[in-house]
């Protein structure tokens, strides 16, 4: 259509078409001739900017809302809004108006400062009409919680499944876990700023109904959610790794942290990283929590989040613990292989002193630095290293038997006396590594009890394997429930055989 029926269409003028257009709004198309050819949704446009002029949205609003850049719901709330207030000040003007010309008043008796304090008091009243501010203290606390707890858990699991990390290790060791918790605040900076920007929340405060919007209603761009998470790492993030460095020192400092933040929010001050930001709990105005039924499922969600990442580590260790190697059908080599890898995620390389070999002796492992100190007690032990021996058919290993003996030929004299151990990790580890499957380390010490109050065998029949045992000392006396102390002044004889056979 032309120009002319464009402006029959929309009630607009030449001048408001031609401007409109060269402010971008549309461009119409060109016929052969030269002259612009405006469509249906040119019309459609015009009439979109005639109403939203005439409700008082600039064309810079109109442009952003045109560019989705603003959505239109939020914006028609904060339009409605500035009218309310234009509303309530022209009633007010329209009130003191009245009043003035009541007065009697001119110009040269006019006494302004009485009616200004009038418009001050008002203005005070006006100002108290405001949502109430938002603090949330404590499910601030809990959402920044799960949001670290979620970010640590996808990372222990990642090393879990790929490098075979062993959490129960490496929570044990307090600089491993320091840095652990540092990996996971790298986590939560990228995530908790994506989150922000997409979603105008994370998953910790969508659990607790929160949401960290402008003051005006719309989410923080890219920038500002980074801005924001980088101050949240390097303050509340760090307060929570400094709280589970297991150093005294750290850890009150991390307290302390946290404690000032809780002060600041409890007193409604704003933490140094939220200028010109707002917690929203996505209602027009604050409630308190429990009047919402449904919020005691929030609670629930809370509690349930901190048991599903606790049994994913649970089950990542789990998965992590398992041999390389699972059968039904084993070769020596895949045999040796997993038994040195368990032990390496077990005890930790660097604290590795022996790694058992094809020919089934145990060789020593030099540390450079670092790692197990072994410190004899009571004397170096003369009783020899166990070993496995194994046996196969057609190449796959049927069985794994364990040999420890030792027999002194005589007593042995004064100031001669030492410790040998009795090898229950290394059974529970050989059980695992040929059966695929934990015998648990409680049942082999509790076998090897038994064989040394018995001085006799044994023989455990499971379900596709058995495991028979035999045991005979003399010369020694039980010192704890994994070793024995040879007796001065008599003849030691230590014998240890432990056989493990697949029957199916």
């Amino acid at each position: 259509m032309t120009i002319k029926e464009a402006e029959l269409h929309t009630g607009l003028t030449r001048a408001n078409i031609r401007y409109y257009e060269d402010q971008g709004f549309f461009s119409p198309a060109r016929g052969e001739n030269g002259y612009r050819n405006y469509s249906d949704e040119n019309v459609d446009t015009l009439l979109k900017i005639k109403l939203l002029r005439q409700l008082g949205f600039s064309l810079e609003e109109i442009h952003q809302l045109q560019q989705g850049e603003q959505s239109l719901e939020p914006a028609l709330e904060r339009r409605e809004e500035a009218l309310e207030r234009q509303r309530q000040e022209l009633d007010q003007a329209a009130r003191l108006c009245r009043d003035m010309r009541s007065d009697g008043v001119s110009f040269y008796t006019l006494d302004a400062r009485r009616y200004l304090d009038r418009l001050a008091q008002a203005e005070e009243v006006v100002a108290r009409d405001q949502d109430p501010v938002r603090i949330f203290p404590w499910r601030r606390l809990f959402a920044r919680e799960i949001d670290l707890l979620l970010c640590f858990t996808v990372l222990v699991v990642l090393l879990q499944l790929f490098a075979r990390m062993n959490l129960i290790r490496v929570n044990g060791n307090g600089g491993s876990l320091f840095l652990l918790n540092l990996g996971a605040l790298v986590l939560l900076l990228g995530m908790e700023t994506l989150s922000l920007t997409l979603t105008g929340t994370t998953p910790g405060k969508f659990l607790f109904g929160l949401k960290i919007l402008r003051e005006d209603g719309s989410r923080l761009d890219l920038a500002e959610a980074g801005q924001r998470t980088v101050y949240v790492v390097l303050f509340d993030g760090a307060a929570h790794t400094l709280m589970g460095s297991r150093i005294p020192l750290l850890s009150i400092a991390g307290i302390g942290m946290l404690v000032w933040a809780c002060w600041q929010v409890y007193h409604e001050k704003p933490l140094f990283w939220e200028a010109d930001q707002l917690y929203l709990d996505g209602s027009t105005r604050e409630r308190v929590f429990w009047d919402d039924h449904r919020n005691y499922l929030r609670v629930a969600g809370y509690l349930a989040a901190w048991a599903m990442c606790l049994g994913l580590m649970v089950g990542g260790h789990f998965l992590a613990a398992r041999p390389p190697h699972r059968g039904p059908a084993l070769t020596v080599e895949q045999f040796v292989d997993n038994y040195n890898q368990f032990m390496e995620f077990s005890c930790g390389r660097e604290n590795l002193t022996y790694r058992l070999t094809q020919s089934g002796a145990f060789e020593t492992v030099t540390q450079d630095s670092g790692g197990t100190v072994v410190i004899h007690l009571w004397g170096e032990s003369p009783v020899p290293q166990e070993s496995f021996q194994f046996t196969e058919e057609d190449g796959v290993l049927t069985q794994v038997k364990l040999v420890r003996s030792y027999d002194s030929g005589g007593p042995i004299t004064q100031g001669q006396t030492y410790a040998v151990g009795l090898p229950y990790e290394k059974i529970a580890v050989a059980a695992r590594s040929f059966l695929w499957k934990p015998l648990g380390q409680q049942g082999t010490a509790e076998l090897y009890k038994q064989l040394v109050a018995q001085e006799g065998g044994l023989h455990w029949e499971r379900e596709g394997f058995a495991i028979h045992s035999q045991a005979r000392f003399s010369g020694y006396r039980q010192f704890g429930d994994d070793a024995l102390f040879a007796q001065e002044g008599e003849a030691q004889n230590y014998f240890v055989e432990c056989t493990i056979t697949r029957t199916a």
